[in-house]
């Protein structure tokens, strides 16, 4: 049976005295462009604060659908964003099943950087 994977991503980079964050959704697995439509949709409803970007899925270089975040979105309405997401889902009768976190580190001559992960499965409800 096909799965669905949402995979939530937190990238710091430090670099001297500036720290970069990146922060993006991205699907993996047995989504498709319907699916993907009902996800913004609901996602497009959302009420966003100032300095807060508008997200929305569309495929990326390596075929998946992502969407990056700034940093008004994830402080102020990640979580709006991650209830939008299951919703539109559960609508579309797929079940969220479970969530885990993931950590990874790396260190380099010009810097270190961590990358946090959480994972959103999901799988056709029925």
């Amino acid at each position: 049976m096909p799965k669905i994977i949402l995979k939530k991503t937190f990238k710091v980079k430090p670099g001297g005295f500036k720290v970069a964050n990146e922060k993006s959704f991205s699907f993996h697995g047995a989504i498709t462009p319907d699916m993907i439509g009902v996800v913004n949709q609901k996602l497009a409803c959302l009420r966003l604060t100032g300095g807060a970007n508008r997200i929305a899925f569309n495929v990326d270089q390596y075929g998946h659908y992502f969407c990056p975040m700034n940093h008004a979105f994830q402080k102020y309405h990640e979580e709006d964003a991650i209830v939008c997401i299951l919703d539109a889902m559960e609508i579309l009768g797929w079940t969220f099943r479970f969530q885990y976190d993931t950590e990874l580190s790396s260190s380099r001559t010009s810097g270190a950087s961590m990358t946090s992960r959480e994972l959103f499965l999901f799988h056709k409800s029925g």
